[in-house]
């Protein structure tokens, strides 16, 4: 039996910084739910991986300056834990 190392993904909340967010409540404007309310939950601020924000690490990879990302479906786009830590090393960042 073979030992296969799982590979590992990263999501961009992973990679990427996000500031705070306060709590607020969105008026549906238009369509079936005008006029209803949706409460948006509080966000702490958080810092990634990559240190930068999501907005520049797509502009990277665009570029290919960053690693590619996996898309596993329409909704969830990944990065493989390696590929990072190796673009990372390349860069002199720590891992």
């Amino acid at each position: 039996m073979s030992s296969l190392k799982q590979e590992q993904f990263l999501r961009i909340k992973d990679l990427a910084n996000f500031p705070a967010k306060q709590a607020s409540i969105y008026t549906y404007k238009s369509g079936a739910s005008k006029g209803k309310t949706k409460n948006i939950s509080a966000r702490p601020a958080s810092k990634g991986m990559v240190g930068v924000s999501d907005k520049t690490i797509w502009q990277w990879v665009k570029r290919g300056e960053f690693p590619a990302p996996v898309k596993l479906s329409d909704s969830v786009t990944v990065w493989r834990l390696s590929d990072v830590q190796a673009w990372m090393q390349s860069k002199g960042l720590e891992a």
